[in-house]
Parts: structure tokens; sequence; C-alpha cells
């Protein structure tokens, strides 16, 4: 997956819905207002990705040395917003920070936004890296110990040392879209930048999104409906094909649950996210369906909260999440 930012449209559209959720009521704003809305969406995402990581690390089939750092590639802003981008988010390299997870080892070592990634543990960030090789050389460097960054702000250069924390092997962006979707696809979960302005800025909400996603991964979904034969394109409404992709939202939805209290968020939150936004959501259920109802999604939620509100012992790691090493039939 990568992060559609090349069109200067779609980045009015993020900015535009933003101020209607605001109450604003201006026609038009300067692009480095919807380069800003969108930097804040990225750190915000990753912030509860990194909290849910974190906390299920013992649930996860591989695991990461987490440092916190959000990420971006100069070259994923295309276009006529290219040069905006450029300017405002100070690229001095490839790979800029848009900032850093509060608390993280990123944060605790004094990485700012819009400092520029020059090297990793001394080798230099090549002109063409991409945002998804250098989280590659991130993680590969956190897997020995320690992580010395080179960076550069306003010309300027200096090197910090992370001590990165284990996790679930995961990232996560917005895709600047007028959708209203997440998905993943096993290592990459991402969250449509309308979805997020309709939840405002209820991170209760966000963790629910993310916190399903998240399941897909611990429950190796995406590789298992592969290895299933699993047509998710034009044929996935039909069949044993929407059969098995329902059985994999049910489960992860029952999951996200576990996931949420886990990191110590309200899981209770997920039932209000479909009582609250289901209505208004692109899959509401019915025939050819690979979902739930957004009703019968809220009612299957909401027994699976009851179950583990009776745990004491955190974190909570279900027996029956073993399934994830058999074939989906």
């Amino acid at each position: 997956m990568a992060k559609h930012r090349n069109l200067f449209a779609k980045l009015a559209l993020f900015l535009m819905t933003c101020l209607c959720l605001a109450g604003g009521s201006r026609a038009a704003e300067p692009p480095s207002a919807a380069l800003e809305a969108l930097r804040q969406s990225d750190v915000r995402l990753a912030t509860v990705l990194y909290r849910l990581a974190t906390a299920n690390d013992e649930l996860c089939l591989e695991h990461v040395g987490a440092a916190g750092l959000v990420l971006h590639d100069s070259s994923a802003y295309t276009g006529a917003v290219r040069d905006v981008a450029v300017r405002y988010f100070d690229f001095e390299s490839a790979i800029g920070i848009e900032g850093a997870v509060p608390g993280s080892p990123a944060a605790k070592a004094g990485i700012r936004a819009d400092d520029s990634l020059i090297a990793i543990n001394g080798d230099a960030i090549p002109p063409d890296e991409s945002r998804e090789q250098a989280i590659e050389s991130v993680e590969a460097a956190a897997a020995t110990g320690p992580v010395r960054l080179a960076v550069r702000h306003g010309g300027h250069d200096r090197d910090v040392t992370l001590e990165p924390v284990r996790a679930c092997r995961a990232d996560a962006e917005v895709a600047v879209s007028d959708d209203l979707n997440a998905g993943t696809d096993g290592d990459v979960i991402q969250v449509d930048s309308a979805l997020i302005n309709l939840i405002g800025g209820d991170d209760q909400a966000l963790a629910a999104i993310v916190a399903h996603e998240l399941a897909h991964i611990v429950l190796d979904h995406p590789d298992r409906l592969t290895a299933a034969h699993v047509n998710r394109g034009l044929f996935k409404g039909f069949g044993r094909n929407a059969r098995l992709i329902k059985q994999t939202e049910n489960e992860a939805d029952r999951l996200s649950v576990t996931l949420m209290a886990n990191a110590g968020y309200d899981p209770r939150a997920a039932v209000r996210y479909w009582l609250t936004y289901g209505p208004h959501l692109n899959d509401h259920g019915g025939f050819g369906s690979t979902h739930l109802s957004w009703r019968e999604r809220a009612d299957l939620i909401r027994a699976e909260v009851d179950r583990v509100s009776r745990e004491t012992v955190r974190p909570i790691v279900p027996a029956w999440i073993n399934s994830r090493t058999q074939p989906l039939r």
C-alpha cells in the first residue's frame, strides 16, 4: 500500500472536510493548511497504532522494535502540491519526519517535526529512498540494539540515539480519499482521510478502527485468505469467497475488543462507533456482503465486550486465536 498524495484536489477536499467538521466557513485555504491537517492525522493515527501495537506484542506473530517515528518521503507528493510540500515540510533529504509519537523512543530522543533523516546507523539515506525502505532500515537497525540516527533541521545536523520497544509488526498511514474505509494488506493499515474526518477528535473511535485492522494482522488473515485462494476482487461477494471474508471480519471484530482492552482503551467505544457511524459507512451488510450489517456488528462486539470485561489479567490472550495457524475452510 502507498499513500495517495499526488492530487492537489484531494488535499483540498481533505482540508474542506476538516473545516466543515470544525465549523469553518472559508471557501479556500492555502495548501499548507491542508498539509498540516494531513500531518496531524498521520501523527494521530501513528500514536493510536503505537499504543495498540506495544500493548499487544504478546499476541503477535511478528515483532519489531518500535521507535515512534512518523516518516514520509518527498516523492509521495507529486503534481501541483509537490513544491509546496517540499517547502512546507522542509525536506532536506528524501525522508522527512512528520513527527514523533508522544512518549515514544523518538520523542524521548528529541526528534522534532520536520527533521530530515540523513543516516541510520551510519548508512546514508539514498536520494531516491522511499518511506517503506526507510521504515525497513529502521526496523533492521532496531533488531540489533539501539538505533543511531543522523538528522538535519534548518541546515544543522545532529545525532540522536533511539531505544526501540517491542511491538507488533505493523505500519499505518492516512490515505487521502473521500471514501469511508480502512483496510490492511497484512503490513500496512490504511485509514481514509474522510473516515478520520467523520469521527472528528474521537480517539476511542479511531482506536476501534485501528484495532480491527490490527486484529487482521494478528490473526494473519491476509495471508490465510491468499492461501485459501479467496478472491477479494470482483467476485468477493459470492459463495465461498464471501463466507470466508465475512468469517475473518467477524473474528477481527471480536479480537479488536481484546486489543483495545489490553491497550487501555474502552472497548465499549467499538460498540458506540458502529451505533454512531455505522449508518454512514460504505458496507451495510445484505446480499453479497462480506460484512455483517452495522447493527449486527455492534451486537457481536457488545457480546465480546461482556466476555472480555470479566478478564482480570493483562494482557488478555484469548485461546481461540490459536486458530490462526489453521487454513481457512
